[in-house]
């Protein structure tokens, strides 16, 4: 399994926040490029990289970021917020985005996912953000109707390689997993699942470890690391094991 370290993007500030609740922000590193820095020379052998203000506006904002964290560093990159287009797709992956993550236009122009993944193949996923186990959109502002499970069956039918799972009830508390949503989403889509959410301990990521067979392929990791509750090494060794010790 994966470990996917995350680098969130804010008005050109590496932040997090909690339950995707933008009144939370907080930064956590002098620069996105440090915080890249520090992941990489932990290890990391991908980053997660999310610009929030496109996320929120449907509009870019700091793919100056991406970029210079692209060139500077030979990791991996997934990298969304605010691809709701062809064209701005093709930034994100021209800015270094190994995988690009597309969200709300998987609810709102199913056209364009399917463009998408004939263009991208491998190179592309799609995140499933979810409250109370309904999509939410518009960098997790807005809830709709449409159930996670539902929108995994259309995605797997469209061809999509990738998703990422959100329980954003949970996401940055630190409090736990989302185990029963992620083997419901996981079993409606039946391709690799990433999963993001509540991670707080090593023992959390061991968890995940054992739903393989459900097709989870990764983790995102975020506020543990930058409030130090383990090691980047620590989960990566942990990802790679199944247990924590």
């Amino acid at each position: 399994m994966i470990v996917y370290p995350a680098i969130d993007i804010y008005e050109g500030r590496a932040v997090r926040m909690t339950r995707g609740d933008f009144a939370t922000v907080e930064q956590v590193a002098a620069s996105p490029l440090e915080a890249a820095r520090k992941l990489v020379a932990d290890g990391a052998e991908w980053l997660h990289i999310i610009d929030l203000d496109g996320s929120r506006t449907g509009k870019p904002a700091n793919l100056d970021h991406l970029r210079a964290i692209a060139n500077r560093f030979t990791v991996k990159i997934q990298a969304g917020g605010g691809i709701r287009d062809f064209d701005t797709a093709e930034a994100f992956a021209e800015a270094g985005a190994t995988r690009i993550i597309v969200g709300t236009a998987a609810i709102d122009d199913p056209e364009l996912i399917g463009r998408l993944v004939d263009r991208h193949a491998d190179g592309m996923a799609v995140s499933v953000d979810a409250r109370n186990g309904m999509v939410t959109t518009d960098g997790w502002t807005e809830t709709t109707s449409v159930r996670a499970v539902d929108l995994m069956q259309r995605l797997a039918l469209i061809g999509v390689p990738t998703v990422i799972y959100t329980n954003v009830s949970i996401d940055g508390t630190l409090q736990g997993l989302d185990l029963a949503g992620t083997e419901a989403v996981a079993r409606a889509f039946g391709g690799d699942v990433i999963y993001s959410g509540g991670v707080g301990s090593l023992d959390d990521i061991a968890a995940l470890t054992k739903l393989r067979h459900r097709g989870l392929r990764g983790v995102i990791v975020g506020r543990a690391l930058y409030l130090g509750r383990f090691t980047l090494k620590d989960a990566l060794q942990v990802a790679r094991d199944g247990t924590a010790r």
